[in-house]
């Protein structure tokens, strides 16, 4: 017990660290500044202001010195972080490839920091997606994931394919864009990292779980069916409950 809390603490640490790679990815900020600052009115923050999600709580949601709201992107980032990182550990706990775990470290940390920046700006870098498809097949090619080299390949080439070819019949049809390439290319290192089924079902379940939840935070907002709704958190999630459930997950559909 003791163990698996020094692990969540851990990993709400590396959470609170992703939300300053995915922030100062979209900023064009300098990832060799020491201190964070304030987004609003640039002052320092104080260490024990940067504490993961409890210094959000306690300072109830606001900035200590211009009191404009931080992003409740910060304490859900940290704690989705923690939550899968340790759920990682545990499924890899008694692998004897310790490179298991720590490919899949990585590939969960590009997924994270994507939903971050999708979910605030609505932007993908592509070091955190199709940059890290090499990365794929190079671990599979050493066995360090748990699909093959022509798997990798596939699911990566798949994964963008199909997104690049529902993209193109959309518009098409509707005359107007649909999915971004920020899309393909998330769920094309989704494919290198999981393989073709992983592609498919991350795109099936993000594809379910985006309509469902779109509709409930549309209807919860009341705004109208124009608003854009960032895909690359649903791919995520969907690449999320696959390599968890993936035994669950394909005997359910096939």
């Amino acid at each position: 017990m003791l163990f698996t809390i020094f692990l969540i603490l851990i990993f709400l640490c590396w959470g609170s660290f992703l939300n300053v790679v995915a922030y100062r990815s979209i900023s064009d900020l300098s990832f060799f500044i020491k201190r964070s600052v304030c987004p609003k009115c640039k002052k320092l923050i104080n260490w024990y202001d940067n504490i993961p999600i409890i210094s959000w709580i306690i300072l109830k949601t606001k900035c200590r010195h211009c009191k404009e709201k931080i992003s409740f992107l910060y304490p859900l980032i940290e704690g989705l972080t923690a939550i899968v990182m340790t759920a990682l550990f545990y499924k890899t706990f008694d692998s004897q490839n310790i490179f298991y775990f720590i490919s899949y470290f990585i590939f969960f940390s590009a997924l994270i920091v994507a939903t971050r920046t999708d979910l605030q700006a609505l932007v993908i870098p592509q070091v955190f997606s199709i940059w890290l498809v090499p990365v794929g097949l190079v671990f599979a090619y050493f066995n360090f994931i748990k699909i093959s080299l022509l798997e990798s390949f596939l699911g990566a080439v798949i994964g963008y394919g199909v997104l690049w070819l529902t993209a193109k019949l959309f518009k098409y049809f509707a005359k107007k864009e649909g999915l971004g390439v920020g899309d393909m290319e998330l769920l094309a290192m989704i494919g290198a990292f999981l393989g073709p089924l992983g592609a498919w079902f991350s795109l099936l379940l993000g594809s379910v779980l985006g309509l469902m939840l779109t509709a409930f935070y549309l209807i919860l907002t009341r705004q109208g069916k124009t608003t854009q709704i960032p895909f690359g958190p649903f791919l995520a999630l969907g690449a999320t409950f696959y390599f968890f459930f993936e035994t669950v997950i394909v005997s359910f559909f096939l």
